[in-house]
C-alpha cells in the first residue's frame, strides 16, 4: 500500500512540476532576477517534451500551428536585432506550450484544480502576513525599487495591494477570479460558500481594477435576472459608501483615472502602443516588423528602433519595461495576418463542441485573459496561462461529478481510476 501512495505522489509531482518551475520563476524575480527566465525555459521544454511523449495532440491547435510557423520564424529573423528575435520568441511558446501540455495531461482535471485550489488559498492567508509585516513598516522582500534604490510597494486607497507570495498584485487577483468561478462550478463541498467569500474578498484586495471589472462582467452575464443582479450590486456599493466612504471614493478615483490614462485622454504608454498598432494595421503590415520589435522586454533591452521611428511617447512611464499591452505588441511584431494566427492558437480549444455548463468556465478563462490583456501582458505572461489555459483540456475530457470537501483524497481517488 506504501509503494502504491508513493508511486501516486510521484505520479502528481511529475505533472505539477512544471507549474512548480513557473510559480518559483515568480519569486526569482525579485530574488534572483537571473535565475527566474532561466526556470521559465525549463518549465517550456519540460511541457514539450512531455507532451510529445503523449503523441497526441488537437487537429485544430496543429492545423493553426502548422500556418503560423513560418511567420514565427520570419519574424526572428526579420528583427531589427537576432538576439532580440530569439529571446522574446521564447515567450511567443508559452500559450503553445500551456496548451500542448494541457492536452497532454487531459485526463487530470481534478488533480489540477485541487492543487490550483490550495495553491490560491495559500496565497490569499500569507497575505495576512504580508499585512503584517506592512504595518509594522518592515521592508519585504517582493517590495520593488524606485530609481534612487529606495524600496517602494503598490498602494491603492491607501492599502497595501494584496500579492500573496506570487508577489504581483495583478496574479494574484486573476488567479482569485479564475478559482471562484471554478469552485462555484465545481465544488460541493461543506466550506463552499466560505471559499468563495475568501476569493472575493482576496480578488478585491488585490485592487486590480481589470480583475475586479472583469469578475463583475462575468457575473453579469451569467446571472439570469439582470434587474436583481444590478439591484445586489447597487446595494452592496450603498453599503460601503456608508461603512468606508473614504475607500469608496478613493477606489472611484482611481477608476476614473485609469479610464482617463488609457482611453479619454490617452496619455500613457500604453494608450500610445494601440496608436501604433492601428497605424500599422492601416497600412496594411500583413507579416509584421519583427518579433522583439515592439512591445515587449526585448524591444525595451536591445533598443528597438520602431519606437523612435513611430515617434512613440513613453509619458512620463520611462522605466517601464514592456508597453504592458499583448495586442499591439502582437500586431506590430507578427502583423495582421500572425496576430490572427496566434490567437487562433491561443483559441484552438474552443473549437471543440462543448457542453453549455462546461463552456461556462471557457468562457469565464478567456473572457479573463483576453481583457486583462486588453491593458497587460497576461496573455505572454507565463504563470497567467498557467493558471488558465491549462484547464481547457482537462474540463472537456472531465466526466466526473463535482469535487467534495477532501480535495486531496478525491484527486487520489480519480488518479487511481484513471491509471
Amino acid at each position: 500500500m506504501a509503494k502504491i501512495n508513493i508511486y501516486k505522489i510521484r505520479g502528481n509531482f511529475t505533472i505539477l512540476f512544471p507549474f512548480i518551475l513557473i510559480f518559483i520563476s515568480e519569486v526569482m524575480m525579485h530574488l534572483n532576477p537571473p535565475l527566474a527566465p532561466v526556470l521559465k525555459v525549463c518549465a517550456v521544454i519540460y511541457m514539450l517534451i512531455y507532451a510529445f511523449f503523449g503523441n497526441t495532440f488537437h487537429t485544430a491547435f496543429i492545423f493553426f500551428l502548422v500556418f503560423f510557423i513560418p511567420i514565427f520564424f520570419y519574424g526572428i529573423i526579420h528583427s531589427f536585432n537576432l538576439s532580440a528575435g530569439i529571446s522574446e520568441g521564447v515567450r511567443y511558446l508559452f500559450p503553445v506550450s500551456i496548451l500542448m501540455y494541457s492536452f497532454a495531461i487531459r485526463t487530470r482535471f481534478r488533480l489540477l484544480i485541487c492543487a490550483f485550489i490550495i495553491f490560491v488559498l495559500i496565497n490569499d492567508f500569507w497575505q495576512i502576513i504580508n499585512y503584517i509585516n506592512w504595518i509594522r513598516g518592515e521592508i519585504q522582500w517582493f517590495y520593488l525599487k524606485d530609481l534612487y534604490g529606495n524600496p517602494k510597494y503598490n498602494m491603492s486607497s491607501g492599502i497595501l495591494r494584496a500579492t500573496g507570495i506570487v508577489a504581483f498584485f495583478g496574479l494574484f487577483g486573476f488567479m482569485n477570479l479564475i478559482a471562484f468561478f471554478i469552485t462555484r462550478k465545481y465544488y460541493n463541498g461543506k466550506k463552499k460558500k466560505l471559499l468563495l467569500a475568501i476569493f472575493i474578498i482576496s480578488l478585491f484586495l488585490s485592487f486590480s481594477y481589470k480583475s475586479i471589472g472583469t469578475f463583475l462582467v462575468l457575473l453579469f452575464i451569467q446571472h439570469k435576472n439582470k434587474l436583481r443582479f444590478f439591484q445586489v450590486i447597487g446595494s452592496l456599493f450603498v453599503v460601503l459608501f456608508l461603512i468606508m466612504p473614504k475607500l469608496l471614493k478613493s477606489m472611484g478615483e482611481s477608476v476614473v483615472f485609469r479610464v482617463e490614462q488609457y482611453i479619454t485622454k490617452g496619455d500613457s504608454a500604453r494608450a500610445e502602443s494601440y496608436r501604433v498598432m492601428f497605424d500599422d494595421l492601416a497600412d496594411f503590415n500583413l507579416f509584421g516588423r519583427g518579433i522583439g520589435s515592439f512591445g515587449g522586454p526585448s524591444s525595451v533591452t536591445y533598443n528597438s528602433p520602431v519606437y523612435p521611428d513611430t515617434n512613440f511617447n513613453w509619458y512620463y512611464t520611462i522605466d517601464l519595461k514592456t508597453t504592458d499591452t499583448f495586442f499591439p505588441h502582437l500586431f506590430v511584431e507578427v502583423g495582421f495576418i500572425g496576430g490572427l494566427l496566434y490567437l487562433l492558437i491561443i483559441l484552438s480549444p474552443i473549437f471543440f463542441r462543448w457542453p453549455k455548463d462546461k463552456f461556462e468556465i471557457v468562457v469565464v478563462i478567456y473572457v479573463s485573459l483576453f481583457l486583462d490583456a486588453l491593458f497587460s501582458y497576461s496573455l505572454n505572461n507565463i504563470a497567467f496561462l498557467a493558471l488558465s489555459l491549462s484547464f481547457l483540456y482537462p474540463l472537456f475530457y472531465f466526466n466526473g461529478d463535482n469535487i467534495s470537501s477532501n480535495l486531496m483524497l478525491e484527486s487520489t481517488k480519480q488518479n487511481k481510476k484513471q491509471d
